[in-house]
């Protein structure tokens, strides 16, 4: 075997291999050293690693502990202000608007000033056309509309834009039908005649007077209106009751004591408020239709002042009403 040279001393190759300690027990103790080691605490694995021969048994390494490293102190806390509260007077001092504020805050009075009393508007009136939509009136002087039943005209005038205009009053209505002799019903209490409007406008009848032969004359009044209807009837009688007057609807009583129809002649006029005449019929005792119980009516095509006034107008009416007397009394007529 080889020999190593070091250092002028040879030494052999074998011998410095390790091996069982010739001087003691190998060393078979755990990976960790047990032994009481309270120096540096040196690994038993690196021990067992370098050292193969015995256990150490020299002196336990009494020296001193090494003393712990002190800690870099990073941060040091802030101490919080333990002191009171700040009780002083809160910041009443301006906002701060910045560029804005242009001018100290108003703190001058409340403007407690009276209201604007300046002028009116004293522009000019409105001079458009009138209005003549149907008002709603009642009464003959109120305005009026054709269509509308409340609105109607004193006798003599027409509606016309919605106002009662004054026209002629002769032929605004006219005598169409006499019932002078009655044969269902006692005499005078089926009496009666029927007068027709001829404008569009209804009209109260209030106002107008009627005389008859003589003295005889009567004036239609009342609390409320008496109308006809435009291009309608209205039935003047001596009696309101159905049952004494033939089964006829009235109009307007005048009452058997303020005027009677005679049987043979007699006239029937009616005049407006200011005296002038509306319409006239006087019919004679002989040439007018004369049949007891039936109507003298004017031909359902001659509805005029003027020609009512000759007897070929005239014709004996009917169909049978009522009671059984003939006649078309509120209605168009109907020659029999």
């Amino acid at each position: 075997m080889a020999a190593l040279t070091l250092g002028g001393c040879a030494y052999e190759w074998d011998s410095l291999r390790p091996g069982p300690d010739a001087g003691g027990t190998p060393d078979v103790g755990t990976p960790r050293d047990t032994a009481a080691d309270t120096g540096n605490a040196t690994d038993a694995v690196a021990d067992a690693r370098v050292d193969g021969g015995a256990a150490d048994t020299g002196a336990t390494d009494a020296g001193p502990v090494d003393a712990p490293i002190a800690m870099d102190v990073i941060d040091v806390p802030v101490v919080i202000d333990s002191g009171p509260p700040d009780t002083g007077p809160l910041d009443t001092g301006p906002l701060d608007t910045g560029p804005l504020d242009t001018g100290p805050r108003d703190t001058g009075p409340r403007d407690t000033g009276p209201l604007d009393t300046g002028p009116r508007d004293t522009g000019p009136v409105d001079t458009g056309p009138r209005d003549t939509g149907p008002p709603a009136c009642v009464g003959s002087q109120c305005p009026c509309a054709p269509t509308t039943p409340a609105g109607w005209c004193a006798i003599g005038a027409a509606c016309m834009g919605g106002t009662c205009v004054v026209g002629p009053t002769a032929g605004s209505l006219v005598i169409t039908e006499i019932m002078n002799d009655p044969l269902a019903v006692a005499d005078p209490l089926g009496e009666w005649f029927e007068v027709y409007n001829r404008v569009e406008t209804p009209v109260d009848l209030r106002g107008l007077r009627v005389r008859g032969n003589g003295t005889e004359m009567f004036e239609v009044t009342g609390a409320n209106p008496v109308v006809v209807a435009g291009r309608g009837y209205a039935v003047l009688g001596a009696s309101g009751e159905t049952a004494a007057n033939g089964g006829v609807a009235m109009t307007y009583v005048y009452g058997s004591a303020a005027m009677n129809l005679s049987n043979s002649s007699d006239v029937i006029t009616l005049l407006a408020a200011d005296g002038s005449t509306i319409d006239s019929v006087a019919y004679p005792a002989s040439g007018w239709p004369e049949t007891m119980g039936r109507s003298k009516a004017l031909r359902p095509a001659i509805l005029d002042a003027s020609m009512n006034d000759v007897a070929v107008a005239w014709c004996p009416g009917g169909p049978a009403f009522g009671a059984g007397d003939f006649g078309t009394p509120g209605a168009a007529n109907v020659c029999q």
